[in-house]
């Protein structure tokens, strides 16, 4: 099954885009008011960050299920946004499998990059009592990257794929990047470096894995894989950076946020834009040869 996107591509897109950004300002407001700002990677969040980025992670969901149901009524939203089980259960594990392999496998050849290069220092590997406690955190959090990529995959992309897959995919994570602005401004991803830098970078950044998180939605016609890419993002790849470095470890030049891993990251988005390109080809090849019309564009393709 694969989600209809709505008859005019664009239909609720400024509406969502609105009250979504408009909506992360807001919770990030108290920590505005306070003057907090993480100024090194050492530095821990306070609960009531915490409790600000967990708002503002359920603000896209709220909205995209919100205007889809104000729309379509609740039921015909949960199969809109994607949240229906698109494959058989046995299919949908092994996407959901292998969604959260892909930043782990990124994140170790970015690491590889940058030990080569002098910027991080692997001590050990991670053991059973390091990665109990990311297993129960990555349990815990689920709601909040499905709060996520509700909205961005589940609402966003359909919406975006007038333009192209490509550039679709490009200006999806480029949103996702202005949208982390709030948090990114306060020292979120690149704590202890200017704003003018750490922006930026956070918007390669998203536009990059961004990608990513979309083509394991496309491909698996549900949201839920593309949680788990996410999920596994910030919830492994990142902590599990700084667990086996032996040193502090700057975000900015080593880990799934780096510079470092950008390369990798676009050859793996280049290396899924040829496969497209290539199974495009041979299907339209094949719709010609058999004298037929080739198949209608769907969100999982």
């Amino acid at each position: 099954m694969t989600s209809n996107p709505p008859n005019d591509p664009r239909s609720g897109l400024l509406p969502f885009l609105a009250i979504s950004f408009v909506g992360a300002w807001i919770t990030m407001v108290p920590l505005w008011l306070d003057g907090l700002r993480r100024t090194s990677a050492a530095q821990g969040t306070p609960p009531v960050a915490a409790l600000c980025m967990v708002l503002m992670m359920l603000v896209p969901a709220l909205t995209a299920f919100g205007l889809t149901a104000r729309r379509h009524g609740p039921r015909t939203a949960v199969r809109v946004l994607g949240l229906a089980r698109a494959t058989p259960w046995r299919h949908e594990l092994r996407s959901v499998a292998v969604a959260l392999t892909i930043p782990l496998v990124l994140t170790a050849a970015g690491l590889t990059v940058a030990t080569l290069a002098g910027r991080y220092s692997p001590a050990h590997l991670p053991g059973p009592a390091a990665v109990a406690p990311l297993v129960l955190s990555a349990a815990v959090s689920v709601p909040l990257y499905f709060g996520e990529e509700l909205g961005w995959q589940g609402y966003l992309l359909p919406r975006l794929l007038h333009h192209g897959r490509t550039r679709g995919l490009l200006i999806g994570g480029a949103i996702w990047g202005a949208w982390h602005v709030p948090m990114t401004a306060l020292g979120g991803s690149y704590p202890g470096h200017s704003v003018l830098l750490g922006i930026p970078a956070a918007v390669v950044t998203a536009m990059l894995f961004g990608t990513v998180i979309a083509t394991v939605r496309l491909s698996t016609g549900s949201v839920w894989a593309a949680v788990a890419a996410h999920l596994s993002l910030n919830e492994f790849a990142l902590p599990l950076t700084h667990e086996v470095s032996g040193r502090l470890v700057d975000p900015l030049f080593a880990g799934p946020l780096s510079i470092t891993t950008w390369p990798i990251t676009a050859l793996a988005v280049l290396g899924t834009w040829l496969a497209h390109r290539r199974h495009a080809g041979r299907r339209g090849a094949t719709d010609a040869a058999r004298g037929g019309r080739p198949g209608s564009r769907s969100l999982s393709r």
